[in-house]
């Protein structure tokens, strides 16, 4: 089981109380329109300023791990996957799966005793240049889909830089087990090798048709030295033919009655391009989360460039996106003012009103003496504005 433990302090506690403050006194703020329709549009993020929830593991709790792509599944539990550590159990991996039962800050964690390393996905390459990552999570029709990568060691000759390989694999009993093809790869030559899940809510309970969604990075699921990650990209395929990668369709452009796809992955075309460089010289596209928010009829896309998290929101899957908040930290980090990675929002843990939720992340290794290498949690709210539209005769 995971052990659950808070910061304490008193400095530590006011803070959250601030924060926290802030969120509830949001207000929604109406555009002026007159119409019957109205959807919402999200005008800025606001996040506490450190991790104020761990779910760690009990034995090895500097040893949790890192990365925790989120889904939520048919029967009620969060299911994730962490990189690097030993998760809720007791077996240390470059990659297991786990399952979150409970809401924060009340939650326990378990790992399936076999749902770790090659049980769980593959590697196609050198294991002393190569290791596996997850970088999405899904559930569709109670089945669970785990999106890995294979990503440079600190071995290698490019740390954390690029990542050649990825693949999908799948389980039909809630994790227990896994499947994929360990013959080849999905996806391979650094195209479309980091990949994360549109989040449509409970086992994508929310979908807008029969198709998932899944965005994707090329080359590396980040910045690296002397490459600045700054395209998104996105595919789509029928929930019923995930593992069948000729049957995946790629966002090629827009037309006048929508977007266009294409089944050939050269032809594809970003959804959002941002080619800022943030503080410390980095860029912020990278591996987090894609969400749809019912209660407002948006997206939010969480991303983040080192000490950056950065916010886009978007009426539709393949925009156009609009960068509405960018929350920075200095380099001074401490246990209560610290950012993390990637930036993961689980929707089973939004509020009813779709205004606020939880985040997940996590810390570096080496970083603040290991006590926030695992499933970090901390609070985010939303302000929105409403968006009004002609009823349709």
């Amino acid at each position: 089981m995971g052990k659950k433990y808070h910061l304490s302090s008193v400095l530590l506690l006011l803070a959250i109380y601030a924060v926290g403050c802030s969120g509830a006194d949001l207000q929604t703020s109406n555009d002026d329109g007159d119409s019957s329709t109205a959807t919402y549009r999200i005008t800025e993020v606001l996040v506490e300023n450190h991790n104020t929830y761990q779910l760690v593991n009990d034995t090895y709790p500097l040893s949790t791990g890192d990365l925790w792509p989120c889904a939520w599944g048919d029967d009620n539990r969060l299911y994730t996957a962490n990189g690097d550590g030993v998760g809720f159990g007791l077996t240390p991996s470059d990659i297991v799966f786990d399952i979150v039962d409970g809401e924060p800050p009340h939650l326990a964690g378990s790992s399936p005793p076999e749902a770790f390393g090659n049980n769980l996905a593959g590697l196609w390459g050198d294991s002393t240049e190569l290791s596996r990552k997850p970088t999405g999570l899904t559930c569709v029709d109670g089945n669970l889909y785990l999106f890995f990568q294979n990503l440079k060691t600190p071995q290698s000759d490019n740390p954390y830089g690029d990542a050649p390989y990825a693949s999908i694999s799948v389980s039909y009993d809630h994790g227990l087990t896994w499947e994929y093809d360990a013959s080849a790869p999905m996806f391979a030559d650094h195209i479309f090798t980091t990949g994360f899940f549109l989040d449509y809510g409970k086992c994508q309970e929310n979908a807008i048709d029969d198709y998932v969604y899944v965005y994707g990075l090329d080359y590396n699921w980040r910045y690296a030295d002397g490459f600045d990650q700054t395209k998104m990209f996105l595919a789509r395929v029928n929930r019923e033919r995930i593992m069948e990668r000729p049957a995946w369709e790629f966002f090629a452009g827009s037309e006048t009655d929508g977007p266009a796809w294409s089944p050939d992955i050269d032809q594809k075309v970003p959804v959002l391009e941002d080619d800022h460089i943030y503080a410390d010289g980095k860029s912020g596209i990278s591996q987090g989360s894609v969400i749809y928010i019912p209660q407002l009829d948006r997206y939010l896309y969480s991303t983040r460039a080192w000490t950056i998290w950065i916010f886009h929101e978007a009426e539709h899957p393949w925009g156009p996106w609009t960068k509405v908040s960018v929350v920075s930290w200095n380099p001074d980090w401490t246990a209560g003012y610290h950012p993390g990675y990637p930036v993961i929002i689980p929707t089973k843990f939004l509020d009813d009103d779709g205004l606020g939720g939880w985040i997940v992340s996590s810390m570096p290794r080496g970083r603040l003496d290991d006590l926030f290498y695992n499933m970090g949690f901390r609070r985010f709210w939303l302000t929105v504005a409403k968006k009004f539209t002609e009823a349709q005769p």
